[in-house]
């Protein structure tokens, strides 16, 4: 600790604790874009970037690397408590801040288009982003998903190195 290491930079890509998080969130990105197209059967490539919808990303990224901490330097590391603390911050955030925010943009969007749809009252605004938070079942799916994903990549990561 507080020694300044002689070391590559990109060595971070081959850790398992960031090989887990960047499988997790991607995947579950990956996953909202085919969920999406199942659907609808339309390809709509917003979804490989899009904050809200089933599974959280936010989740399953957090959960990915809490997970991958604990099963490499345990459980009751330092570096796992501050992971779990972190990714608790992250899932509350998700579920109710974010969340809430969707939900008054769907409102704001819904309220601008009435009153355009009006001759009275003309108002120019961007259409709001609503799909922003998640139900706490896509946070939930987002933490499996997280916890799956460290797991196997924490038990081959010896056949990685």
């Amino acid at each position: 600790m507080g020694i300044i290491h002689d070391c590559n930079p990109f060595e971070i890509i081959r850790h398992p604790w960031f090989i887990s998080a960047f499988i997790a969130g991607g995947g579950a990105q990956v996953i909202k874009f085919v969920i999406n197209w199942w659907r609808t059967r339309n390809v709509e490539f917003r979804y490989l970037r899009t904050p809200g919808g089933m599974p959280s990303s936010h989740s399953a990224l957090v959960s990915a690397l809490s997970t991958a901490v604990g099963l490499t330097d345990g459980f009751d590391a330092p570096y796992a408590m501050i992971a779990v603390g972190f990714g608790l911050l992250v899932l509350f955030d998700a579920a109710t801040l974010r969340r809430a925010a969707g939900e008054h943009a769907r409102l704001l969007n819904r309220i601008v288009e009435r009153l355009n749809a009006s001759d009275e009252l003309k108002i120019e605004a961007a259409h709001l982003q609503e799909m922003l938070g998640h139900r706490r079942r896509e946070v939930l799916a987002g933490v499996l998903l997280g916890i799956c994903t460290a797991i196997v990549v924490c038990r081959f990561w010896d056949f990685w190195k």
